[in-house]
């Protein structure tokens, strides 16, 4: 005999925690500090390697990480 759950009939789907970058990026948060700097900082890399100029590319860097950061932040005090 096959026993279905309305549960197993119905799986809602969990949308996992994310945060968006500026650019639209969607940033899945992950469980540990270390992985989500490393997160950041890829992501922040991808927008340094859009900008010619050295110092304009730092600092557009620079403002991406203290954006996600700032997202995960109030992410974090509103759960």
């Amino acid at each position: 005999m096959n026993v279905h759950t309305s549960e197993s009939k119905h799986k809602s789907k969990v949308r996992l925690p994310v945060i968006r970058c500026s650019c639209g990026a969607e940033i899945l948060l992950v469980p540990t500090v270390k992985k989500m700097g490393e997160t950041i900082e890829n992501h922040a890399d991808s927008h340094k390697q859009k900008v010619k100029d050295p110092e304009e590319a730092e600092a557009e860097a620079e403002k991406v990480r203290n954006d996600l950061i700032a997202k995960i932040l109030e992410k974090a005090c509103n759960s």
